[in-house]
């Protein structure tokens, strides 16, 4: 498995088991699925055939659940609209708009009719639809075109510049959040956030429902996600770069830096980041890649990221499990050759951080993988945050740990039977000098997780010829 992790996004054209199974042999071991799309029944089958694929391949699969977020879309198109550039449409509410009216787009939502003033930007598939409003009133926008487009249904649209002052957490989405605690998922996505208040409500509704162990996902695709960037990045489990979305808000020659800025403050916290959106986007049609897609790639495992996402290659596209095959073929042939920018440590961090700092460091300095035996998974992930260039296996006895733990880049994992910190380490240790666990290093070093009273046990063993056994030091640190 390469460091860097490979996410997929199943649609119409991967909701089967066997192209699910076949995406998971090529690398994938995230399947996100966009509840912008699709029922609660194509969801569920969704769910099942992951959890199948996992059980029968004996692996880890982690389950995401986008959230579609106070984003507008316009309504219920007969047929696509070809608009060419200079043309003029209209946008007219739900209940104006009539079947067969050429060039008029139905908008569901109301409320961005009255806030839509001549001049202003108006974007449309990631971008690539451009138009600007001429003349607007609370029941009719027209827009010219500023480039050829096809309008589709339920398209996203966005306002460029501009952040609408709509809710977070619409009612339609707690009844998704009800249905994702119900079926475990792993992680949430929470689109278009502001700051820190939006990700601690989706917390607070995890807790409610008592989800505590669904992480959340926080996609920074707008301005103000942007500004809050540092308290957003404290507050999530994890980030996501969405690069279609911020490529709607601001200047294109824009979206790297801001890419780079991202990925720069995810790191320094410690927390995963998820790069998404056009990564391999001719292979919606194409079953080869582009030269620039693959320096893409490239530029992406070179920042550090943990996840490179893949979204309508695999949902929609007719190349899904070739998108997957690509993708883990770029990794695997440049990642070797780069070492990811690396978290720094400060003395006055907690006693935790510190630990896992010098985990990291002495497996580092003596060439041995770390294994860490966790029952909640924070302690891997405290030592993953600092992106050992060495082998790091994660062992549980909790798969919905496990699952979380496949965001993380490095991260291998391992299902454990002991329930306790010291058995664990104990059977960590034998199932090394077994040999079912196998590391490239001829050294390890493991640890376990830690416990209210913060003891701490480091174990360093050597993997001689034969397995043979030969203890070098067994360190433990007890702090007040």
């Amino acid at each position: 498995m390469t460091r860097t992790k490979i996410a997929v996004t199943v649609g119409v054209a991967s909701r089967s088991r066997e192209i699910v199974r076949g995406m998971a042999l090529a690398g994938a071991r995230i399947f996100r699925i966009n509840f912008s799309h699709g029922s609660i029944e194509e969801w569920r089958e969704t769910v099942r055939i992951v959890r199948e694929v996992e059980a029968e391949l004996a692996t880890h699969l982690a389950l995401i659940g986008d959230l579609p977020g106070p984003s507008v879309r316009v309504g219920i198109l007969d047929e696509p609209i070809e608009v060419r550039s200079g043309e003029f449409v209209k946008l007219v509410p739900l209940d104006r708009a009539r079947g067969g009216d050429e060039k008029v787009i139905p908008l569901p939502n109301e409320t961005v009719l009255k806030v839509l003033r001549r001049g202003h930007v108006i974007l449309m598939d990631d971008g690539l639809a451009a138009f600007e409003v001429e003349s607007a009133s609370a029941s009719e926008v027209v827009l010219k075109a500023l480039t050829n487009a096809r309008i589709s249904s339920r398209k996203s649209m966005v306002v460029r510049g501009r952040d609408l002052d709509l809710p977070t957490i619409s009612s339609r989405e707690v009844e998704i959040v009800k249905f994702a605690a119900t079926e475990e998922f792993d992680y949430i996505g929470l689109s278009y956030v502001r700051g820190e208040h939006d990700v601690a409500m989706l917390r607070g509704m995890l807790l409610s429902l008592g989800a505590e162990q669904t992480s959340i996902i926080a996609k920074i695709e707008i301005p103000a996600a942007v500004k809050n960037l540092e308290e957003i990045v404290d507050a999530a489990d994890a980030i996501l770069v969405a690069r279609g979305d911020l490529g709607m808000h601001f200047p294109l020659e824009e979206v790297p830096r801001l890419q780079s800025v991202i990925i720069r403050k995810s790191i320094e916290r410690g927390k995963p980041v998820i790069i998404a959106t056009q990564l391999l986007g001719s292979m919606i049609e194409n079953p080869v890649p582009t030269r620039s897609e693959v320096v893409d790639v490239v530029a992406a495992v070179s920042e550090g990221v943990d996840v490179l996402m893949l979204t309508n290659e695999t949902a929609v596209g007719k190349y899904p499990v070739e998108a997957v095959k690509w993708l883990h073929k770029i990794i695997e042939r440049y990642e070797p050759g780069i070492t990811p920018p690396r978290r720094s440590v400060d003395p006055r961090e907690d006693i935790r951080t510190r630990f896992a700092y010098g985990v990291a460091s002495l497996a580092e300095s003596l060439n041995a993988a770390i294994l860490i035996y966790t029952i909640s998974g924070r302690t891997a992930q405290r030592i993953a945050g600092f992106r050992p260039s060495v082998s790091v296996i994660a062992v549980s006895p909790s798969k919905r740990t496990l699952r979380r733990l496949m965001l993380l880049r490095g991260v291998e994992t391992v299902e454990a039977f002991s329930t306790s910190y010291e058995e664990g380490l104990n059977e960590l240790e034998k199932k090394i000098m077994r040999g079912e666990i196998r590391v490239r290093e001829p050294t390890a070093v493991l640890t376990y997780g830690m416990r209210e009273e913060l003891v701490h046990l480091v174990k360093i063993i050597h993997l001689g010829s034969g397995v043979e056994e030969r203890r070098l030091g067994e360190e433990s640190a007890q702090t007040p």
